[in-house]
């Protein structure tokens, strides 16, 4: 299927109600009454920093550190540009298309609550694998996060596997909210391929933070893809996610970054995607 699909089309599957929170065009922005749920507050445990990573130096360098649950809480590149917010806001979302339940975690962002335990299956010097079932068994999400060598970059693989017997169609998504150069109001746009946040130079009162980062798909995906930006630093509620599309460019704007592919896949199948963290 071509990735374009994904802007263009509007998904037959999944509950009532759902087919209006689609992936759409940049032009088709949300509705007035567009609603999404209050993400509950995420354990502090959540956000603690447990596997860091770090390499280069000044502008070839990038430190970062992943927590328990495989969110990316902290991001540093170049050197003394932290790029993820304070409040520590990263992580992936799931939308059940058959279903219409959404199970997200976005780290110091929040959480839905539906999520078991994640278990590490793999730790070394340059990467992390982290393995998460829902609640309800149905579905399992590995994340590998890993260091790119020579480049100033992290890599995040998603394989998401559908642990019930029938068919079943998704949505997989990365977001982070991006505090460009450590500066909360930013320039952000969004493009297929990647979605980003940066600080300009002609900024005379952040001048010394005028870098920034991208949320960027890696690799040729099988599954329709996009990437958006977001009018505030919430994380989306997966299958209500149009709640706070914006239709870039952004400008002065506390926003945040998503990339969403839309899988299917069939029973006790696994889909993957690849994303990747980049400074700018």
């Amino acid at each position: 299927m071509n990735r374009y699909i994904l802007v263009l089309t509007i998904l037959a599957f999944g509950a009532v109600g759902f087919a209006q929170n689609t992936v759409a065009s940049r032009s088709n922005v949300p509705r007035s009454n567009d609603t999404v749920a209050a993400p509950n507050a995420a354990p502090a445990a959540g956000t603690d920093c447990l596997f860091q990573f770090a390499s280069g130096v000044n502008n070839t360098f990038l430190r970062y550190c992943v927590a328990a649950n495989g969110n990316i809480v902290e991001l540093e590149t170049p050197l003394g540009q932290k790029q993820v917010s304070v409040d520590r806001g990263e992580g992936y979302g799931v939308c059940d298309v058959n279903t219409g339940v959404s199970y997200y975690d976005y780290g110091g962002n929040g959480n839905s609550g539906n999520w078991g335990t994640a278990t590490v299956v793999s730790h070394n010097a340059t990467s992390v694998k982290i393995a998460r079932t829902t609640a309800d068994g149905l579905w399992t999400l590995t994340q590998t996060i890993t260091q790119v060598a020579g480049t100033v970059s992290a890599k995040v693989t998603m394989a998401l596997k559908n642990n019930s017997g029938a068919p079943k169609t998704a949505l997989l998504m990365r977001y982070a909210n991006v505090d460009a150069g450590g500066i909360a109001l930013n320039n952000l746009d969004g493009t297929i391929n990647s979605a980003y946040a940066s600080n300009s130079t002609s900024d005379q009162n952040h001048s010394s933070s005028a870098f920034g980062l991208t949320l960027q798909n890696i690799g040729t995906s099988l599954f329709p893809y996009e990437g958006f930006v977001q009018n505030g630093p919430q994380g989306p509620v997966p299958c209500n996610f149009r709640a706070f599309f914006a239709a870039g460019p952004l400008l002065s704007t506390d926003g945040s970054l998503v990339m969403i592919y839309q899988p299917s896949m069939n029973a006790h199948a696994a889909a993957t995607v690849t994303v990747g963290y980049k400074g700018l």
